[in-house]
């Protein structure tokens, strides 16, 4: 399998508790980068007399940090960003032509920033609050 180009990666947004179909969802306007972390929690079993540290796997997590040149006027994509609100997020890494990955989620943060040269970029960092799940290639 080849390897994936970043900028065919899409991010879409879609607020509220429903999962993102294939007709539903919104891109969300000027990202161009992104994160989409898969984690798991190592906890650590000590056991007396050993010499190693012996390591199972914990909880699971989803994180997304997004980033990228604010649009205003986003309504469907960076306006969800709402820092408390409900949303399901998700990625296409290939592209809105195949399938991809979506977790339902709470924006954690949406920040703006400008620099001296007029450049206005937004971030938002988002935390999964379910199980991932498929993201339908888009219709």
């Amino acid at each position: 399998m080849a390897e994936q180009a970043g900028k065919t990666n899409i991010v879409y947004i879609l607020a509220g508790d429903t999962a993102m179909s294939s007709s539903t969802g919104a891109k969300v306007l000027g990202v161009d980068n992104s994160t989409y972390a898969r984690l798991c929690n190592l906890l650590d079993i000590p056991q007396f007399g050993g010499s190693y540290i012996n390591r199972i796997a914990g909880m699971k997590d989803t994180t997304m940090s997004i980033a990228g040149n604010l649009y205003v006027g986003d309504t469907t994509g960076q306006d969800e960003l709402e820092p408390g609100d409900t949303v399901h997020v998700g990625v296409y890494p290939s592209g809105i032509l195949a399938a991809g990955y979506q977790v339902k989620a709470i924006v954690g943060n949406f920040d703006i920033a400008a620099d001296a040269t007029g450049k206005q970029t937004f971030s938002a960092s988002i935390s999964g609050i379910a199980a991932p799940v498929a993201l339908p290639a888009q219709a």
